[in-house]
């Protein structure tokens, strides 16, 4: 009788993924993020440049399904279309006081695959049932924060800051940094055929 092969070290991680109910985490495409951004989580973008790397973050995934939502419109849809984002893609809804039932009817309708609001949600049990929404549509909730905020239900912060130029404005620059502020995904590792790959898309 021949032995069986041992298996596979990843095939081992999988399995006890498995056993332990650990949902397999996805990411979306990102040239400035390492591994890239995780879905089915809230994602909070602090940063003079936190509206613009959004919109290149959606321009590297043109196949996303947007819900883009305000309580009171501050961005121009032509703005995202001159940057290269299909407006056929993108839903905007001017929410005003209903924007958190409106939130939920988008993430429970899984019709979309990242939902955008300007400001974040503050209150702490509207902010556990989106992220307990986002987690069940797999759908990554962006929060343009002009400060971040601390809240264990955010697991994922970045900061985009534009790089100052003499004698230019920063939108002519383009140029722009970005810094990871907290994390709560282990992402492959360094030089790992998963990240070169991420790396080349």
């Amino acid at each position: 009788m021949e032995r069986s092969e041992r298996p596979q070290l990843t095939e081992l991680r999988e399995k006890l993924s498995q056993w332990n109910g650990i949902q397999k985490i996805e990411f979306l495409n990102s040239d400035t993020v390492p591994g890239g951004v995780p879905r089915g989580v809230i994602c909070e973008i602090t940063g003079s440049a936190r509206t613009e790397w959004v919109i290149h973050l959606l321009r590297q995934n043109p196949r996303l399904q947007i819900f883009w939502i305000e309580e009171q419109f501050t961005i121009l849809p032509t703005a995202l279309q001159q940057r290269g984002v299909d407006l056929s893609r993108v839903l905007m809804a001017e929410a005003g006081e209903l924007l958190f039932p409106a939130l939920r009817k988008a993430l429970r309708s899984r019709l979309f695959d990242c939902v955008i609001l300007p400001n974040a949600v503050e209150e702490g049990k509207m902010l556990k049932a989106l992220q307990l929404f986002a987690r069940e549509s797999q759908a990554t909730v962006f929060f343009l924060s002009k400060v971040p905020m601390r809240a264990w239900a955010i697991p994922f912060q970045l900061r985009a800051d534009w790089e100052s130029v003499p004698g230019e404005t920063p939108w002519v620059s383009r140029s722009y940094s970005v810094q990871i502020l907290k994390s709560k995904f282990t992402r492959s590792e360094p030089g790992s055929e998963s990240e070169k790959q991420a790396g080349n898309e």
